[in-house]
């Protein structure tokens, strides 16, 4: 597996580079059900809204998904048409941001592609919950891409809870009309384009197109699903399922039927939002599906894929994965580590919306992680809000379980569970053992940590609470075997965050005594560090900063835990984000090669040109990385230096590359293949046999 070889992934330099971090988002593989995730370690991508589209004509389609943080993932497609493969390019598409904490429309993003101006090349829309729809429209050419903001309200139309959009030429007068969904009740409002196709003109004929009302957040998708040449109708919904409506009438004139509110009995928990391609080139529509978290239940999943069995007239579809991109829980990841097998190496448990336990099993080893995804509802173990964490109360050499929980109408306050594991090392077996473990004034939500803060051999107790973000301090004045928490402090050190807070304590500058980390659930991007100035005996924290690690997009977090998971001695940190995913931050401290500028390198570092197979038997991989957006040329020479082919040319977004050249028409011998690009120019020579 590569790494992510964008500006997402430069070190992390932090405090004069005593502590250096590096984000990665596909080093550590991820296994659920039959599908690796392509980038599994993100955000998560709560209320997904996917959009296919060849922005540079290169015969393929990238992958755009927005999110309900306000943001356009882009992942672009290295394969080909019949075999898709993506790389993440960037969490912000053309930097747009429309949600709270990057914008000001406080929305989701809903990203949609159509040529509305008939000008050869794709423009964009993007709509928000907020009521508008934003427009950039594509300057550039069918192979390079421009985008320029033109406006925020598309036709003037600025509808509270307009939410999701489509176009589509539904009476076959050869322009685009627009239809859009609405958040609150469900409903479809159609403007009809009575322009041109170079100059749009809507107008609103129907504020409830056909009727249809659904649970709410609407999502409009046309597509001509049993290739009957006029235009079908899918609605997806709050719920998680999709309306199908059959147009019974032609190209000029539609006529619908709805045959279901439940299609291919498809449910993804929450917010579905469909989007039909071709992905693998069979000549019939495939399907992805957005999601969100359902209320109240397990939802997890970040994009579902669908492949279409069957026919382009007659559809079947197949379930393939719910995590096309990446690992992603629904929301509010709660995410801790232990040793669940004692087979040397961290497992993965995560809180999910369903108040039970996911479970991810290392089934690598101490030096490489690999994760497999093994249930969500981890031996039946159930609690209102599910914040857990693992330690050895008892010193018999197995993990127990705390959970914090979420109580709401409080008081009564929320209450600690302790789950005893009366297993083996081996194999646990949890029991509950309290339902009420500390008494204390706590308020809505608590969540726990422990750790050995006074150095006395056992664990004390620490819990956040939901009103203040107290931190309330237990004193462990039993033993290592038999506990007793003594309440000593609701504000052990002066930390309070205000809100409910996560944290861990790790010593993560090797002094001998632990240090702690927090993240405040509402605060956008931040680590809070604690120093230990003290000893290992009384502690003395000191915060030295709100952002300790550099957060490549706007993030709330819900847990976190620091392990040191390749066994280089020292703690790597591992975040649960409010958008379900988990962000992972390799600690690359003294490792040089990790942190040195790569301006001090060549000037190609990072292309990471390379040629195979060579000799080529006609055919060869031409693989490259752009570190950023820039122009890129690849051509083919011959021995007298005559160019005899161009395989790339024009601006190119960053990410990994590759290209095929298929040498079946050019004669035996050697060529030159040579890159060209701002960073300059690098080539290598290919023996082509036959």
């Amino acid at each position: 597996m590569k790494k992510l070889f964008i500006t997402l992934m430069l070190p992390l330099i932090l405090h004069a580079q005593e502590f250096t971090f590096q984000q990665e988002y596909d080093t550590i593989p991820v296994e659920i059900g039959d599908w690796s995730p392509i980038a599994p370690w993100t955000s998560g991508n709560e209320k997904s809204t996917p959009a296919f589209c060849d922005l540079e004509a290169d015969g393929d389609f990238d992958l755009y998904i927005g999110n309900g943080g306000g943001f356009i993932w882009h992942l672009i497609n290295n394969g080909t048409a019949q075999s898709p493969v993506y790389q993440l390019s960037t969490f912000a598409f053309e930097n747009i941001s429309l949600g709270t904490a990057g914008g000001v429309y406080n929305g989701s993003a809903g990203p949609e592609f159509c040529d509305l101006d008939s000008d050869g090349d794709e423009d964009l829309f993007v709509s928000t919950s907020e009521g508008l729809i934003h427009y950039w429209e594509n300057q550039g050419t069918m192979q390079n891409p421009l985008f320029a903001f033109i406006t925020d309200t598309l036709a003037g139309i600025d509808y509270p809870g307009v939410g999701f959009i489509d176009f589509c030429d539904i009476d076959s007068d050869d322009d685009f009309d627009l239809f859009t969904g609405a958040t609150a009740y469900g409903f479809i409002r159609y403007y009809r384009n009575d322009g041109t196709a170079q100059e749009w003109d809507f107008n609103l004929i129907s504020s409830q197109f056909l009727g249809i009302s659904t649970n709410g957040y609407s999502h409009p998708e046309f597509v001509d699903i049993d290739s009957d040449n006029d235009f079908d109708l899918f609605v997806g919904e709050g719920n998680g399922r999709i309306h199908y409506y059959r147009n019974d009438g032609d190209s000029a004139n539609f006529n619908f039927t709805q045959i279901t509110n439940y299609y291919g009995e498809i449910d993804v928990g929450g917010y579905s939002h469909p989007e039909f391609v071709d992905i693998d080139g069979d000549g019939d529509y495939d399907l992805f599906t957005g999601c969100g978290a359902a209320m109240g239940g397990i939802s997890p999943g970040d994009l579902y894929f669908y492949e279409n069995i069957g026919t382009a007239e007659l559809a079947q579809w197949l379930y393939v994965t719910g995590n096309y991109v990446t690992l992603d829980i629904g929301n509010y990841a709660k995410s801790i580590s232990t040793d669940i097998d004692a087979d040397q190496d961290q497992d993965i448990f995560i809180g999910n919306g369903g108040n039970y336990l996911s479970f991810y099993e290392n089934m690598g080893n101490q030096f490489q992680a690999s994760f497999n995804e093994i249930t969500h509802q981890y031996q039946n173990i159930s609690v209102n809000g599910m914040k857990p964490f693992f330690c050895d109360i008892d010193a018999d050499q197995d993990p127990d379980l705390f959970c914090g929980s979420v109580r709401i109408p409080s008081p009564p306050p929320p209450d600690l569970y302790l789950y005893g594991n009366r297993g083996t090392p081996q194999n646990a077996d949890f029991s509950l053992e309290s339902s009420s473990l500390v008494q204390g004034d706590f308020f809505v939500s608590i969540t726990p940590s422990l750790a050995d803060v006074d150095a006395d051999g056992d664990y004390d107790l620490f819990l956040s609470d939901g009103l203040d973000g107290d931190f309330f301090y237990y004193e462990n004045t039993g033993t290592q075997q038999n506990f007793s928490f003594e309440y000593q402090t609701m504000n052990w050190q002066g930390i309070n965050t205000v809100v409910p807070t996560p944290s861990c304590f790790y010593d993560i500058d090797e002094d001998n005594d632990i240090d702690l980390f927090v993240v405040p659930w509402n605060e956008w991007d931040q680590v809070w560090f604690y120093r230990n100035i003290g000893n290992q005996q009384i502690a003395n924290m000191v915060l030295e900063t709100q952002y300790f690690l550099n957060i490549e997009i706007p993030s709330t977090f819900s847990g976190i835990f620091i392990t040191d998971i390749d066994s280089d001695n020292d703690g790597d940190i591992f975040l649960g984000h409010s958008g379900g995913g988990i962000l992972f931050f390799r600690n690359t401290t003294g490792d040089t090669a990790a942190v040195e500028p790569r301006l001090s390198l060549d000037p190609l570092h990072g292309i990471q040109f390379s040629i195979g197979p060579n000799p080529a038997n006609p055919i060869t991989w031409i693989s490259y990385n752009l570190p950023y957006p820039q122009k890129a040329e690849i051509v083919v020479y011959n021995l007298l230096g005559q160019k005899v082919a161009t395989l790339a040319s024009g601006l190119q977004m960053p990410g990994q590359k590759t290209i095929i050249w298929d040498a079946a028409n050019y004669a035996s011998g050697q060529y030159f293949i040579k890159l060209e690009t701002e960073m300059g120019v690098t080539s290598d020579r290919v023996v082509v046999v036959k």
